[in-house]
Parts: structure tokens; sequence; C-alpha cells
């Protein structure tokens, strides 16, 4: 792992590389047509040689666990069930990109959002062993694969485990609020859109974290202009849901203060550092005018209604135009 506010450097970004690559090798060579890589909404962890992993969806609010092991499965499994329950939320102890054993030390990044078979959070070992054991006994499922035999059980999240996310964070997303005068609910609502509370969040883009920050242009955008750091952030200080959460508001006030500055009216400002967080302050722009000074002077001539439509119809990609009707529908459930 890179030490801690580590920036990256050409021969950083090329040994990145040369870890994805071997990486990816590995689960292909165990996992043939059933590899499955990290991604904004799933946590996908490899242990065990590779053998075992561990899969958090949390769009569908289901984690499974599951292991190729031919030695002792059921006792691999088990332990894979135990890890992926209390696998800590210090993104130190977790390396996605490698078969490297977890500590179990520190607060799970799961608590509360998994329950046991009595009900109850899960945040020491004897009760995750407890748990796993009822798992293996009741609900293991066996499948022939060309890997060979894939002994696996699934485990559905509580219903409401993004609102048990949110309260999990609720204190940094407050300290952000506070420190960028922004709205908690908006902080919350962009942190359900980009990665549905995962914390271990990677996309194709090389967006990490909770707020899917992409290093080289938001991050750096906020070391250099607002928090006065040289550089930009690595992965492992991106995957820290405190830091995540700064960098993220903190480029949310950039966008704010100094791109879409100009803009009038604050709600239809609003709808474009919505917009502009998934595609750029120039792609909200050329949406008005390809002139920016024109751009600004068109949408400070419409209501701000007619700034949303034109957001959500007529901004180039599909994913953009739907970006800003999610992020205000999931505003509004946390309004306080």
């Amino acid at each position: 792992m890179l030490p801690k506010n580590f920036a990256l450097l050409p021969e950083d970004v090329q040994a990145l590389l040369l870890e994805y690559a071997f990486f990816s090798n590995q689960v292909n060579e165990r996992w043939g047509e059933q590899a499955s890589f990290a991604s904004q909404k799933a946590y996908v962890k490899y242990l065990d040689d590779y053998l075992s992993r561990a899969t958090v969806d949390f769009d569908k609010g289901l984690l499974v666990i599951e292991t190729l092991a031919t030695s002792e499965p059921k006792k691999q499994l088990k332990n894979a069930i135990v890890t992926a329950l209390l696998t800590p939320d210090d993104p130190a102890q977790v390396d996605l990109f490698s078969a490297r054993k977890i500590s179990s030390k520190g607060k799970p990044f799961l608590l509360g959002q998994v329950l046991d078979h009595h009900g109850e959070s899960i945040s020491y070992e004897w009760r995750a062993q407890k748990f796993a054991e009822h798992l293996i006994d009741q609900r293991l499922q066996i499948n022939d694969t060309p890997q060979g035999l894939r002994y696996s059980v699934n485990i559905e999240m509580v219903s409401n485990h993004t609102q048990v996310a949110a309260n999990n964070i609720r204190g940094w997303v407050t300290q952000a609020s506070n420190r960028f005068n922004l709205p908690e609910s908006l902080i919350l609502a962009i942190i359900e859109t980009e990665s549905g509370f995962n914390p271990f969040a990677v996309s194709h883009a090389n967006a990490y974290g909770l707020m899917q920050i992409i290093p080289s242009t938001a991050g750096a955008d906020v070391f250099q202009k607002v928090l006065k750091k040289r550089g930009q952030p690595n992965r492992d200080y991106l995957f820290n849901a405190q830091n995540n959460i700064t960098v993220g508001s903190a480029y949310l006030t950039i966008l704010r203060d100094n791109y879409l500055s100009k803009i009038e009216n604050p709600t239809s400002q609003l709808y474009c550092i919505i917009s502009a967080y998934n595609s750029g302050s120039g792609n909200v722009f050329k949406t008005f005018h390809h002139n920016r000074k024109q751009a600004i002077h068109r949408i400070n001539s419409l209501s701000s209604d007619e700034v949303l439509w034109r957001l959500r119809k007529h901004q180039p990609s599909g994913e953009a135009r739907r970006y800003v009707e999610k992020v205000l529908a999931f505003q509004k459930k946390y309004y306080q």
C-alpha cells in the first residue's frame, strides 16, 4: 500500500499499472468468466490466494461470499465470511488490488448494514464466527463451475442500509458542511449517487471513494486551491472516508465560488453545480452556448426551471442528463 499523502509521480503511475495488471491476471486465472472487480457500487475483495472473495452490491443490498478452495472449502468460506463482516473502515488495512489478508481491528465498514440471524449488529469476532456457522449450516449453496465447485452464501443487507451508512458518516458530513457552507443534504445526495455509500468505490475513470474523486483533476484542484497542498491525493488518501468527503465538498465550493460564480440565481447555480460535479463546468456551459460568456448570460436570462430543463434534456451524455435528477431526488431524503 502507498503511504498516506504520497503524491503520484509518473513512476508511481507505472507501478500502479503493473499492480493492476498482476492483480487482474491472478483474478482471471482463478475465476475465468466468473471474474469480477470493484466498481462504483460494488466492493469486491479477494482472499486466500485469490480462491475466495467477498462482494458487496450496494445497489442490490446484497453481500455474497464465495470460495473455489478445494481443500476444506467450508473452513475457507467461513474465514471469508468473518473477514467480510469485520473488514474495518480503515483503508490502510484493506487492499482491494491483492489477496492480502485484512486485519479485523477497528470499526467494520458494514456495521449496522448487515445483521446476524438474531438481528444483532456484528462488531466482534465471536458474533461473526457464530453467524458464519449459521450461514454455512442454513444457506450454503454449492455450484459446479468451469473452475470447480463454488461454495457460497448470500446475505441480505438491512432494507435501510443506505440510511445506516449515511448515519455512520454523518459527523464528517456535518464538518464538511460547516467548513464549506454546503447543505448536508447535497453532500449526502452526491455520495449516494456516486457510490451508494461504498467507501472503496472505484470507477473505470480511476475515481475513488464515496464522492468519486479523480486524483488528477478534482483532487489536484482541491489540493492546490483549497487545502494548499502540493501534488494530488492518492488512492489510499481518497479511500479514507473523512478525506474523501472533505475533498469532494471542497470541489463543490470550487465549482460554486470559481467556475460557476457568475450564475446569479442560487437555484440555477445549484443545478449547474450538481451537473458540473459529474460532467465538468465546461460541458455545463456548452449546454447553453459554445461561448462561455454567452452561456453565463443565457443561464442568467432563464428561470431556474428552464435551466434545469436544459440540463436534463440537452447535455451531451445521457449519464449527465440523468445525474442532476438523481441527486435532487436523493437530496429530498436528507432534508432536515
